[in-house]
């Protein structure tokens, strides 16, 4: 099992079914052209994983619902953009691993076997989030879902998860190796 501890989590991932495109030397050679990545990958049930994990705790007294979520005839948080550059980022680089481009080549060679073939996608985004904002996370989701929709639909996927770090630890399909960091 390799530990990692990020934004107030623990994951335990197993050996060989795991990854970060941010360890991966093919991610860490294109990250300068502001490509972004989502923070875990692994395999599970024959599909993979990928989650991105922010915790906006220590952060309460200054922001609010439309730090996250756009307003109509407003330009779009950067908090927001930032999810969606992580997703489309995430999701155009395993296109390109299993398509076999140069760069996708690669990326691929650094996957773990398991993910080397196109698998079925999961999206998952765990945000930790004051009480006080909790009521705008049905509006991310929603929102996130519908600007996504369409890239989402070129790989596959039907739509993002977005929960709270509560949901996630309780959650059986991350419980067993995503803990709240004590």
């Amino acid at each position: 099992m390799a530990t990692y501890l990020e934004s107030g989590l623990r994951l335990d991932l197993p050996d060989g079914q795991h990854f970060r495109f941010a360890d991966l030397p093919a991610y860490q050679a294109l990250s300068s052209y502001r490509l972004k990545e989502m923070d875990f990958a692994w395999l599970d049930g024959g599909k993979l994983f990928l989650l991105e994990v922010r915790s906006y705790a220590q952060v309460t007294e200054t922001l609010t619902g439309a730090h996250f979520v756009p307003a109509k005839g407003q330009p779009a948080p950067f908090r927001y953009e930032a999810l969606i550059d992580k997703v489309t980022d995430s999701l155009l680089m395993l296109l390109a691993a299993w398509a076999g481009s140069a760069g996708g080549q690669a990326l691929r060679e650094g996957l773990p076997e398991g993910a080397k073939i196109r698998l079925p996608l999961k999206l998952v985004i765990a945000v930790d989030l004051p009480a006080k904002l909790a009521i705008h996370l049905q509006g991310l989701r929603d929102s996130l879902n519908a600007r996504l929709r369409g890239r989402m639909a070129l790989a596959d996927v039907r739509n993002v998860v977005l929960i709270d770090y509560a949901r996630l630890v309780a959650d059986p399909r991350f419980s067993a190796f995503i803990r709240l960091q004590v």
